[in-house]
């Protein structure tokens, strides 16, 4: 794979970590308003918080877009590296520790939404 086509895949990789860290920042203020029982704050919160979800479902398609594009053989390492296989250069090591944050964070993210949305649906929450 050339050097352009890691680049292209690590940077939206960078994209998508920091959307979800504000995913992450927003969802911790939320957290702290049902705390405080902060209606306003509350509903103000998931609104803003949507835009950045929009945004990180835009990057996620283009990370598939990107990937779709390459040859087979390097789609294959692309997963192959995904799923933990060594990297062989500067190149796949970046894409990999990269996307490794984002994947880490995205857990992160989905473990607390989880919590949060039980708190707030109780007995109609969508983990339930």
């Amino acid at each position: 794979m050339v050097k352009g086509d890691w680049l292209d895949l690590t940077v939206l990789e960078r994209r998508r970590y920091n959307l979800l860290s504000e995913v992450m920042d927003l969802s911790q203020q939320l957290g702290e308003a049902l705390d405080r029982n902060d209606r306003v704050t509350l509903k103000m919160l998931v609104a803003m918080r949507q835009d950045p979800i929009t945004r990180l479902e835009e990057v996620q398609a283009a990370v598939r877009e990107r990937r779709a594009e390459l040859p087979a053989g390097d789609q294959e390492r692309v997963s192959a590296l995904d799923g933990g296989a060594p990297p062989r250069g500067e190149d796949e090591q970046t894409y990999q520790t990269q996307a490794g944050s984002a994947r880490r964070l995205l857990e992160r993210v989905i473990d607390l939404d989880r919590r949060l949305n039980k708190r707030l649906a109780r007995g109609n929450s969508v983990y339930e």
